[in-house]
Protein backbone atom coordinates (compact mmCIF):
# COMPACT_ATOMS: atom_id res chain seq x y z
CA UNK A 1 0.00 0.00 0.00
CA UNK A 2 2.90 2.35 0.83
CA UNK A 3 4.41 1.85 -2.61
CA UNK A 4 1.06 2.47 -4.30
CA UNK A 5 0.60 5.69 -2.31
CA UNK A 6 4.13 6.77 -3.15
CA UNK A 7 3.60 6.08 -6.83
CA UNK A 8 0.31 8.02 -6.80
CA UNK A 9 1.98 11.02 -5.15
CA UNK A 10 4.83 10.92 -7.65
CA UNK A 11 2.45 10.78 -10.61
CA UNK A 12 0.45 13.68 -9.18
CA UNK A 13 3.66 15.69 -8.71
CA UNK A 14 4.85 15.04 -12.27
CA UNK A 15 1.46 15.75 -13.86
CA UNK A 16 0.91 18.93 -11.86
CA UNK A 17 4.39 20.15 -12.73
CA UNK A 18 3.85 19.32 -16.40
CA UNK A 19 0.58 21.26 -16.56
CA UNK A 20 2.09 24.25 -14.76
CA UNK A 21 5.15 24.28 -17.06
CA UNK A 22 3.05 24.19 -20.24
CA UNK A 23 0.88 27.06 -18.97
CA UNK A 24 4.01 29.04 -18.01
CA UNK A 25 5.64 28.53 -21.40
CA UNK A 26 2.59 28.70 -23.69
CA UNK A 27 -0.08 30.66 -21.82
CA UNK A 28 -2.66 31.88 -22.38
CA UNK A 29 -3.61 28.36 -23.40
CA UNK A 30 -7.04 26.74 -23.52
CA UNK A 31 -7.83 23.63 -21.53
CA UNK A 32 -8.35 21.69 -24.77
CA UNK A 33 -4.91 22.68 -26.06
CA UNK A 34 -3.44 21.96 -22.65
CA UNK A 35 -4.90 18.45 -22.68
CA UNK A 36 -3.47 17.77 -26.15
CA UNK A 37 -0.02 19.12 -25.35
CA UNK A 38 0.26 17.36 -22.00
CA UNK A 39 -1.37 14.16 -23.29
CA UNK A 40 -3.47 14.08 -20.12
CA UNK A 41 -7.19 13.30 -20.08
CA UNK A 42 -9.56 16.30 -20.00
CA UNK A 43 -10.83 15.19 -16.58
CA UNK A 44 -7.27 15.25 -15.21
CA UNK A 45 -6.70 18.70 -16.71
CA UNK A 46 -9.90 19.97 -15.09
CA UNK A 47 -8.89 18.60 -11.68
CA UNK A 48 -5.31 19.89 -11.79
CA UNK A 49 -6.19 23.35 -13.11
CA UNK A 50 -8.95 23.74 -10.51
CA UNK A 51 -6.46 23.00 -7.73
CA UNK A 52 -3.93 25.44 -9.19
CA UNK A 53 -6.59 28.14 -9.56
CA UNK A 54 -7.86 27.63 -6.01
CA UNK A 55 -4.28 28.12 -4.79
CA UNK A 56 -3.97 31.29 -6.94
CA UNK A 57 -1.07 29.79 -8.90
CA UNK A 58 -2.82 30.18 -12.26
CA UNK A 59 -5.73 32.29 -13.50
CA UNK A 60 -8.03 32.59 -16.49
CA UNK A 61 -7.51 35.32 -19.06
CA UNK A 62 -9.40 36.20 -22.21
CA UNK A 63 -7.37 36.28 -25.41
CA UNK A 64 -8.29 36.88 -29.08
CA UNK A 65 -8.19 33.99 -31.55
CA UNK A 66 -7.07 34.86 -35.06
CA UNK A 67 -9.76 34.34 -37.68
CA UNK A 68 -12.61 34.08 -35.18
CA UNK A 69 -15.14 36.78 -34.37
CA UNK A 70 -17.30 37.20 -31.32
CA UNK A 71 -16.26 36.63 -27.75
CA UNK A 72 -12.56 36.06 -27.11
CA UNK A 73 -11.38 32.65 -25.93
CA UNK A 74 -10.52 31.96 -22.30
CA UNK A 75 -7.04 30.67 -21.59
CA UNK A 76 -4.90 29.88 -18.57
CA UNK A 77 -1.85 31.89 -17.50
CA UNK A 78 0.50 31.85 -14.53
CA UNK A 79 -0.45 34.04 -11.59
CA UNK A 80 2.99 35.18 -10.42
CA UNK A 81 2.13 38.36 -8.54
CA UNK A 82 2.46 37.88 -4.81
CA UNK A 83 4.34 34.56 -5.09
CA UNK A 84 7.86 35.20 -3.88
CA UNK A 85 11.06 33.45 -2.94
CA UNK A 86 14.28 34.37 -1.19
CA UNK A 87 17.39 34.13 -3.39
CA UNK A 88 20.75 33.95 -1.61
CA UNK A 89 24.15 34.10 -3.29
CA UNK A 90 27.23 33.60 -1.13
CA UNK A 91 30.47 34.79 -2.75
CA UNK A 92 33.59 36.80 -1.90
CA UNK A 93 32.74 36.77 1.83
CA UNK A 94 29.40 38.38 1.12
CA UNK A 95 25.80 37.19 1.23
CA UNK A 96 23.58 38.84 -1.37
CA UNK A 97 19.95 38.28 -0.40
CA UNK A 98 17.11 39.14 -2.79
CA UNK A 99 13.35 38.94 -2.58
CA UNK A 100 12.03 37.93 -5.99
CA UNK A 101 8.72 37.09 -7.57
CA UNK A 102 8.62 33.77 -9.38
CA UNK A 103 8.56 35.67 -12.69
CA UNK A 104 12.14 36.85 -11.83
CA UNK A 105 11.20 40.40 -10.84
CA UNK A 106 13.45 41.60 -7.99
CA UNK A 107 11.54 43.40 -5.22
CA UNK A 108 14.39 44.05 -2.79
CA UNK A 109 18.09 43.21 -2.50
CA UNK A 110 20.66 43.64 0.26
CA UNK A 111 24.36 42.77 0.50
CA UNK A 112 25.77 41.73 3.88
CA UNK A 113 29.27 40.80 5.12
CA UNK A 114 29.60 37.03 5.43
CA UNK A 115 32.99 36.13 6.88
CA UNK A 116 32.45 32.80 8.62
CA UNK A 117 34.87 30.06 9.59
CA UNK A 118 32.91 27.02 10.74
CA UNK A 119 29.51 25.32 10.77
CA UNK A 120 28.12 27.19 13.76
CA UNK A 121 29.15 30.59 12.43
CA UNK A 122 27.78 29.78 8.98
CA UNK A 123 24.33 28.64 10.12
CA UNK A 124 24.00 31.31 12.83
CA UNK A 125 25.06 34.16 10.54
CA UNK A 126 22.86 33.07 7.64
CA UNK A 127 19.83 32.62 9.91
CA UNK A 128 20.50 36.05 11.41
CA UNK A 129 20.74 37.69 7.97
CA UNK A 130 17.50 36.08 6.74
CA UNK A 131 15.66 37.40 9.81
CA UNK A 132 17.26 40.83 9.34
CA UNK A 133 16.33 40.91 5.65
CA UNK A 134 12.71 40.02 6.39
CA UNK A 135 12.59 42.73 9.06
CA UNK A 136 14.11 45.39 6.79
CA UNK A 137 11.86 44.53 3.84
CA UNK A 138 8.62 43.67 5.61
CA UNK A 139 6.63 46.04 3.39
CA UNK A 140 7.36 43.86 0.33
CA UNK A 141 6.58 40.47 1.87
CA UNK A 142 3.58 38.51 0.64
CA UNK A 143 3.63 34.76 -0.04
CA UNK A 144 7.26 33.68 0.36
CA UNK A 145 7.43 30.09 -0.87
CA UNK A 146 11.05 28.94 -0.78
CA UNK A 147 14.72 29.80 -0.30
CA UNK A 148 17.36 29.24 -2.98
CA UNK A 149 21.05 29.26 -2.04
CA UNK A 150 23.89 29.45 -4.55
CA UNK A 151 27.48 28.96 -3.42
CA UNK A 152 30.61 27.28 -4.68
CA UNK A 153 31.85 24.21 -2.88
CA UNK A 154 31.23 20.49 -2.57
CA UNK A 155 27.48 20.30 -2.09
CA UNK A 156 24.75 17.68 -1.95
CA UNK A 157 21.79 19.41 -3.56
CA UNK A 158 19.46 16.49 -2.88
CA UNK A 159 19.86 16.57 0.91
CA UNK A 160 20.84 20.25 1.24
CA UNK A 161 24.23 19.48 2.81
CA UNK A 162 27.45 21.46 2.41
CA UNK A 163 30.26 18.89 2.47
CA UNK A 164 33.21 21.27 2.03
CA UNK A 165 33.83 24.95 1.40
CA UNK A 166 37.11 26.53 0.36
CA UNK A 167 38.89 28.84 2.82
CA UNK A 168 36.83 27.69 5.81
CA UNK A 169 36.22 24.78 8.16
CA UNK A 170 32.59 24.40 7.08
CA UNK A 171 31.92 20.71 6.50
CA UNK A 172 29.00 18.25 6.59
CA UNK A 173 26.61 21.13 7.32
CA UNK A 174 22.92 20.30 6.78
CA UNK A 175 22.05 23.91 6.04
CA UNK A 176 18.86 23.02 4.16
CA UNK A 177 17.37 21.21 7.14
CA UNK A 178 18.50 23.94 9.58
CA UNK A 179 16.92 26.77 7.60
CA UNK A 180 13.71 24.82 6.91
CA UNK A 181 13.30 24.23 10.66
CA UNK A 182 13.78 27.95 11.36
CA UNK A 183 11.72 29.41 8.51
CA UNK A 184 9.27 26.66 7.54
CA UNK A 185 10.35 27.09 3.90
CA UNK A 186 11.86 24.49 1.56
CA UNK A 187 15.52 25.20 0.76
CA UNK A 188 17.15 24.60 -2.63
CA UNK A 189 20.95 24.47 -2.35
CA UNK A 190 22.95 24.37 -5.58
CA UNK A 191 26.36 25.29 -6.99
CA UNK A 192 26.09 28.24 -9.41
CA UNK A 193 26.91 26.07 -12.43
CA UNK A 194 23.65 24.16 -11.93
CA UNK A 195 21.67 27.40 -11.92
CA UNK A 196 23.45 28.50 -15.09
CA UNK A 197 22.68 25.17 -16.76
CA UNK A 198 19.03 25.13 -15.66
CA UNK A 199 18.47 28.71 -16.83
CA UNK A 200 19.98 27.86 -20.20
CA UNK A 201 17.79 24.75 -20.48
CA UNK A 202 14.58 26.58 -19.57
CA UNK A 203 15.35 29.32 -22.08
CA UNK A 204 16.52 27.27 -25.06
CA UNK A 205 15.27 23.69 -24.61
CA UNK A 206 12.49 23.97 -27.18
CA UNK A 207 14.67 25.51 -29.91
CA UNK A 208 17.99 23.75 -29.33
CA UNK A 209 18.49 20.38 -31.02
CA UNK A 210 21.26 19.25 -28.63
CA UNK A 211 19.80 17.65 -25.52
CA UNK A 212 22.96 16.06 -24.06
CA UNK A 213 24.95 19.03 -22.79
CA UNK A 214 27.92 19.78 -20.56
CA UNK A 215 27.87 23.20 -18.94
CA UNK A 216 31.39 24.21 -17.92
CA UNK A 217 32.21 26.98 -15.44
CA UNK A 218 35.80 28.21 -15.12
CA UNK A 219 36.04 31.24 -12.87
CA UNK A 220 37.34 31.42 -9.29
CA UNK A 221 36.21 27.80 -9.17
CA UNK A 222 35.91 25.01 -11.74
CA UNK A 223 32.71 23.03 -12.07
CA UNK A 224 30.47 21.31 -14.58
CA UNK A 225 26.83 20.36 -14.88
CA UNK A 226 26.15 17.33 -17.06
CA UNK A 227 22.63 17.74 -18.46
CA UNK A 228 20.52 15.20 -20.30
CA UNK A 229 17.10 16.43 -21.49
CA UNK A 230 17.08 18.98 -18.67
CA UNK A 231 18.10 16.58 -15.90
CA UNK A 232 21.41 17.16 -14.15
CA UNK A 233 23.60 14.12 -13.48
CA UNK A 234 24.25 15.02 -9.84
CA UNK A 235 20.53 15.45 -9.20
CA UNK A 236 19.76 12.07 -10.80
CA UNK A 237 22.53 10.26 -8.88
CA UNK A 238 21.89 12.28 -5.69
CA UNK A 239 25.65 12.61 -5.35
CA UNK A 240 27.84 15.75 -5.53
CA UNK A 241 29.76 16.42 -8.73
CA UNK A 242 33.52 16.21 -8.07
CA UNK A 243 34.82 16.91 -11.58
CA UNK A 244 36.96 19.82 -10.35
CA UNK A 245 38.56 17.54 -7.78
CA UNK A 246 39.95 15.03 -10.24
CA UNK A 247 43.64 14.78 -9.33
CA UNK A 248 45.41 15.73 -12.55
CA UNK A 249 48.99 16.32 -11.40
CA UNK A 250 50.13 14.32 -8.38
CA UNK A 251 53.51 16.08 -8.42
CA UNK A 252 51.82 19.22 -7.12
CA UNK A 253 52.39 19.89 -3.43
CA UNK A 254 49.56 22.38 -2.94
CA UNK A 255 46.63 20.83 -1.09
CA UNK A 256 43.06 21.42 -2.21
CA UNK A 257 40.30 22.12 0.30
CA UNK A 258 38.77 18.77 -0.69
CA UNK A 259 41.78 17.00 0.83
CA UNK A 260 43.48 16.03 -2.43
CA UNK A 261 46.56 17.36 -4.22
CA UNK A 262 46.94 18.39 -7.84
CA UNK A 263 43.19 18.83 -8.28
CA UNK A 264 41.96 20.31 -11.54
CA UNK A 265 40.56 23.37 -9.76
CA UNK A 266 43.93 24.20 -8.20
CA UNK A 267 45.51 24.15 -11.68
CA UNK A 268 43.09 25.82 -14.11
CA UNK A 269 40.87 28.19 -12.11
CA UNK A 270 41.37 31.87 -12.90
CA UNK A 271 43.30 32.58 -9.65
CA UNK A 272 45.47 29.51 -10.31
CA UNK A 273 46.41 30.66 -13.83
CA UNK A 274 47.25 34.16 -12.57
CA UNK A 275 49.40 32.71 -9.77
CA UNK A 276 51.26 30.51 -12.27
CA UNK A 277 51.95 33.59 -14.40
CA UNK A 278 53.51 35.39 -11.43
CA UNK A 279 55.66 32.40 -10.51
CA UNK A 280 56.95 31.87 -14.07
CA UNK A 281 57.37 35.50 -15.09
CA UNK A 282 61.08 35.66 -14.16
CA UNK A 283 61.78 32.83 -16.63
CA UNK A 284 60.33 34.89 -19.51
CA UNK A 285 62.14 38.27 -19.48
CA UNK A 286 60.62 39.29 -22.84
CA UNK A 287 57.02 38.57 -21.85
CA UNK A 288 54.47 41.35 -22.32
CA UNK A 289 53.30 40.63 -18.78
CA UNK A 290 56.31 42.58 -17.47
CA UNK A 291 54.66 45.71 -18.86
CA UNK A 292 51.08 44.95 -17.78
CA UNK A 293 49.12 44.17 -14.65
CA UNK A 294 48.78 40.41 -14.66
CA UNK A 295 45.14 39.49 -15.23
CA UNK A 296 43.29 36.91 -17.26
CA UNK A 297 42.62 39.60 -19.88
CA UNK A 298 46.30 40.49 -20.31
CA UNK A 299 47.24 36.80 -20.43
CA UNK A 300 44.62 36.14 -23.12
CA UNK A 301 45.75 39.17 -25.12
CA UNK A 302 49.38 38.09 -24.79
CA UNK A 303 48.57 34.63 -26.15
CA UNK A 304 46.98 36.22 -29.22
CA UNK A 305 50.15 38.27 -29.68
CA UNK A 306 52.21 35.05 -29.58
CA UNK A 307 53.75 35.66 -26.16
CA UNK A 308 55.41 32.34 -25.16
CA UNK A 309 54.50 32.59 -21.46
CA UNK A 310 50.87 33.49 -22.11
CA UNK A 311 50.50 30.74 -24.70
CA UNK A 312 52.06 28.20 -22.35
CA UNK A 313 49.72 29.16 -19.50
CA UNK A 314 46.56 28.85 -21.60
CA UNK A 315 47.75 25.75 -23.48
CA UNK A 316 48.48 23.96 -20.19
CA UNK A 317 45.09 24.95 -18.78
CA UNK A 318 43.32 23.74 -21.92
CA UNK A 319 45.21 20.45 -21.98
CA UNK A 320 44.65 19.74 -18.29
CA UNK A 321 40.94 20.40 -18.69
CA UNK A 322 40.53 18.46 -21.93
CA UNK A 323 41.58 15.04 -20.65
CA UNK A 324 38.91 14.55 -17.92
CA UNK A 325 36.40 16.46 -20.05
CA UNK A 326 36.97 14.05 -22.96
CA UNK A 327 36.38 11.10 -20.64
CA UNK A 328 32.97 12.48 -19.64
CA UNK A 329 32.12 13.15 -23.29
CA UNK A 330 33.03 9.55 -24.14
CA UNK A 331 30.87 8.24 -21.28
CA UNK A 332 27.85 10.48 -21.86
CA UNK A 333 27.95 10.99 -25.62
CA UNK A 334 27.73 14.75 -25.11
CA UNK A 335 26.67 16.88 -28.07
CA UNK A 336 27.28 20.42 -26.83
CA UNK A 337 29.78 22.08 -24.49
CA UNK A 338 28.74 25.46 -23.08
CA UNK A 339 31.60 27.37 -21.46
CA UNK A 340 31.04 30.19 -18.96
CA UNK A 341 34.39 31.84 -18.22
CA UNK A 342 36.37 35.07 -18.57
CA UNK A 343 38.69 32.97 -20.74
CA UNK A 344 36.03 33.33 -23.45
CA UNK A 345 37.56 36.41 -25.06
CA UNK A 346 36.83 37.74 -28.53
CA UNK A 347 40.01 36.24 -29.97
CA UNK A 348 38.99 32.63 -29.19
CA UNK A 349 42.57 31.49 -28.40
CA UNK A 350 41.86 29.41 -25.30
CA UNK A 351 38.47 28.36 -26.62
CA UNK A 352 40.10 26.92 -29.74
CA UNK A 353 42.83 25.15 -27.75
CA UNK A 354 40.24 23.38 -25.59
CA UNK A 355 38.53 22.15 -28.76
CA UNK A 356 41.87 20.93 -30.16
CA UNK A 357 42.78 18.95 -27.04
CA UNK A 358 39.29 17.47 -26.60
CA UNK A 359 39.47 16.29 -30.21
CA UNK A 360 42.89 14.77 -29.47
CA UNK A 361 41.80 12.90 -26.33
CA UNK A 362 38.19 12.09 -27.22
CA UNK A 363 36.74 9.38 -29.43
CA UNK A 364 35.96 10.67 -32.95
CA UNK A 365 32.46 9.20 -32.72
CA UNK A 366 31.57 12.05 -30.36
CA UNK A 367 34.36 14.62 -30.66
CA UNK A 368 33.94 15.00 -34.43
CA UNK A 369 30.33 16.16 -33.98
CA UNK A 370 30.84 18.08 -30.75
CA UNK A 371 29.74 21.72 -30.69
CA UNK A 372 31.44 24.30 -28.45
CA UNK A 373 29.65 27.52 -27.55
CA UNK A 374 30.27 30.41 -25.20
CA UNK A 375 27.82 31.30 -22.47
CA UNK A 376 27.66 34.82 -21.11
CA UNK A 377 24.90 34.29 -18.55
CA UNK A 378 25.51 35.74 -15.10
CA UNK A 379 24.80 33.87 -11.90
CA UNK A 380 22.47 36.64 -10.72
CA UNK A 381 20.34 36.21 -13.86
CA UNK A 382 19.96 32.49 -13.14
CA UNK A 383 18.67 32.55 -9.56
CA UNK A 384 15.03 32.20 -10.59
CA UNK A 385 15.79 29.03 -12.58
CA UNK A 386 16.12 26.95 -9.40
CA UNK A 387 12.62 27.83 -8.22
CA UNK A 388 11.14 27.58 -11.71
CA UNK A 389 12.59 24.09 -12.01
CA UNK A 390 11.09 23.09 -8.63
CA UNK A 391 7.72 24.35 -9.86
CA UNK A 392 8.04 22.65 -13.24
CA UNK A 393 8.94 19.26 -11.76
CA UNK A 394 6.04 19.60 -9.32
CA UNK A 395 8.02 19.23 -6.08
CA UNK A 396 7.42 22.79 -4.89
CA UNK A 397 3.92 22.94 -6.38
CA UNK A 398 2.68 20.07 -4.21
CA UNK A 399 3.97 21.81 -1.09
CA UNK A 400 2.16 25.01 -2.07
CA UNK A 401 -1.06 23.13 -2.83
CA UNK A 402 -0.88 21.40 0.54
CA UNK A 403 -0.51 24.78 2.25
Amino acid sequence: MTNQTGNTDQIKQLNTGLVYRIIAQHGPISRIALSKQSQLAPASITKITRELMDAHLIQEREFPVLGLRGRPAVGLVIESEGWQFLAIRIEDQQAIISLKEINAKTLAEQCYPFNVKDNQQFSDRLSELISLFFEENQAYLERVTAISILLDGILDSYSGVIYKLAHSDVHELAIGEILTEKTGLPVYLYPPVNALALADHLKYSETRTSKNIIYLQIQDVVNIAVMNHGYSLDVMTRQPNLFAHTQIDLSQTQSCYCGGKGCLETLISIPAIIQQAKELLADYPESVLHKENISINTISQGAVENDPLCKSLLDNAAQRLAYPLAMIINLCGSELILINSPLNDEHHYWFTRVQDFVTLYGNPRYSSKLIFEKSASSIKECETALIQNALYNGSLLLQLLQG
